[in-house]
């Protein structure tokens, strides 16, 4: 999957989250699940790391630095830092379940595997409703306590 999938997906499995600890595995956990669909891929490390910190920093700016939507989204994320590390630290292996056995990875040349473009558009999407949806909690808490 695209970074931007990831990011949606880990901030989903965030949210009802109680600890940062808790949504950061949750993030993972969904990493891992994306990975086993059928997928393309964008071979363009500074478009998937731009995308990836800018999702990431739009829910961060509505949900807050220490909420579990934006560690679920961080735990989304985590696993393909393994791919971009420099070579010095990087693992000789990969470590990630999903990314060490190839057959848990979804193909992108497998039928019916979802293209780059449609996943970029839904984790867009996605990654937006849940940052308005930071947006609005806020403003009711605001109206609440005042």
């Amino acid at each position: 999957m695209i970074q931007l999938a990831h990011v949606a997906t880990g901030a989903l499995a965030g949210r009802g989250r109680r600890g940062v600890l808790d949504a950061l595995i949750a993030g993972a956990a969904a990493h891992g699940t994306m990975d086993l669909i059928p997928h393309g891929e964008v071979h363009d490390d500074a478009f998937e790391a731009a995308t990836a910190i800018a999702g990431v920093l739009a829910i961060a700016a509505r949900h807050g630095v220490a909420s579990p939507v934006t560690w679920g989204a961080i735990g989304g994320v985590l696993p393909d830092l393994e791919h971009v590390l420099p070579r010095r630290i990087r693992p000789s292996r990969a470590v990630f379940p999903t990314h060490r056995w190839g057959i848990l990875h979804g193909w992108e040349t497998k039928p019916l595997a979802i293209p780059a473009w449609l996943q970029a558009t839904l984790g867009g999407m996605v990654i937006g409703a849940v940052a308005l949806a930071g947006a609005r909690s806020s403003r009711r808490g605001d109206a609440a306590d005042a």
